[in-house]
C-alpha cells in the first residue's frame, strides 16, 4: 500500500494545475530577480545567500511582503531573526537594508557584504 502510494507519488507532476518542476519562490518574478541581483539563489520556497558566517533567506509573506531571515551560526553563538519590507522595493533599498542589519548585528561579516555588494556595482556606499 505504501509502495502504490511512492509510485503514483514520483509519476505525477501535475497535481490540480500544480507543477513541481516549476515552482518559485515569490509570486511577483520581478521580486525573484531583485534577489537574483543581489546574488541570491533558488533554495526550495525561498531564496537564500550566505556570506561568511551570515545566511540570508528570503520568503514571500502574504501580509508582510517579503521576509528576510537572518542566521549565523558559529561555535559559541547562535543567532536568528527576521526582519521584513514591502515587495515594491528597489534592489538598492534591499541591499541597503541588509547591509544596515548586517552591520548592526554581525560585525565580522559586514565588510564581506560591503566588498560583496560593491562588486555588484551597487551605489550604496558613495
Amino acid at each position: 500500500m505504501i509502495q502504490e502510494r511512492v509510485l503514483s507519488y514520483q509519476s505525477r507532476t501535475f497535481v490540480d494545475g500544480f507543477n513541481e518542476d516549476k515552482m518559485e519562490p515569490f509570486s511577483d518574478p520581478s521580486s525573484a530577480d531583485k534577489f537574483r541581483k543581489l546574488g541570491f539563489s533558488v533554495d526550495a520556497l525561498s531564496m537564500r545567500l550566505s556570506i561568511g558566517h551570515v545566511s540570508i533567506c528570503a520568503v514571500e509573506h502574504p501580509i508582510k511582503g517579503v521576509v528576510l531571515i537572518f542566521e549565523s551560526i558559529m561555535p559559541r553563538t547562535v543567532c536568528q531573526y527576521e526582519t521584513s519590507l514591502p515587495e515594491r522595493c528597489s534592489v538598492e533599498q534591499i541591499a541597503g537594508l541588509i547591509y544596515v542589519n548586517i552591520a548592526q548585528n554581525f560585525r565580522d561579516s559586514a565588510e564581506m557584504y560591503k566588498a560583496h555588494f560593491q562588486k555588484l556595482g551597487l551605489s550604496l556606499f558613495q
